[in-house]
């Protein structure tokens, strides 16, 4: 017996003792970061891009087991992140779509939203970039459902755009109404091809009532008139 009080003695005289007691952090230890609060339409992606964090980072010290689910006023930590910060919304936010299939460009996919002249066309002008087609027309006119869908967006909380409508059909294609006077339908409510969904104005970076129209296959943008009578 007195060999072993001892040795245990000796122990914890030589080596500070037989096993390392638990590590305490204390609060200047703890990893550094902030919680964002998520809005209407954020995505995790999005988030972690505009804090420029790796979203698998993200999601391993959130918990998150599906990056593609996050739900409105969810607290997400940042890690390293110093301050909170405001997450823009982007078309292509509510538009990605995984595993889309190759684009049929059918005449007649799609009617018009409206009857004016086209004054921008798709494509890229020198240095600037047009995801749609401009197709000028009276102020009030009404703008009408390019084809039967989903409204997954009715808001005027994206830059540049306006009061603007994002509406989604079968096989992953979107069409996009921006620049609206006023938007006549609500999100998540399901619509008719040729029902009014808003009136042609001038909102956001608009110069003179005009349509802005886009169709999308996922995130992609695509020309309309390809898709039209």
């Amino acid at each position: 017996m007195r060999c072993m009080w001892f040795l245990l003695i000796f122990c914890v005289i030589m080596a500070g003792g037989c096993s390392q007691p638990p590590v305490v952090h204390d609060a200047g230890t703890r990893p550094k970061g902030v919680y964002h609060v998520v809005e209407r339409h954020q995505t995790l992606w999005r988030i972690c891009k505009t804090y420029d964090v790796d979203i698998d980072d993200v999601a391993r010290v959130n918990g998150i087991k599906d990056k593609s689910k996050i739900r409105v006023g969810q607290r997400i930590f940042i890690p390293r992140a110093t301050k909170v910060v405001k997450v823009d919304v982007y078309i292509e936010d509510l538009t990605a779509r995984k595993g889309t299939r190759p684009v049929s460009y059918v005449k007649d996919r799609f009617i018009w939203p409206v009857r004016g002249r086209v004054m921008a066309k798709f494509g890229t002008d020198g240095q600037r970039r047009h995801d749609g087609i401009d197709i000028s027309a009276p102020r009030d006119t009404p703008i009408r459902a390019a084809d039967t869908g989903r409204v997954v967006y009715s808001d005027n909380k994206m830059r540049g755009y306006g009061n603007l409508i994002i509406i989604e059909h079968s096989n992953s294609f979107f069409t996009i109404y921006a620049h609206n006077k006023v938007n006549l339908v609500n999100e998540r409510v399901r619509i008719q091809r040729g029902q009014v969904i808003g009136r042609v104005g001038s909102t956001g970076n608009a110069k003179g009532p005009h349509l802005h129209f886009e169709i999308r296959k996922g995130s992609k943008p695509l020309d309309p008139l390809r898709f039209l009578p």
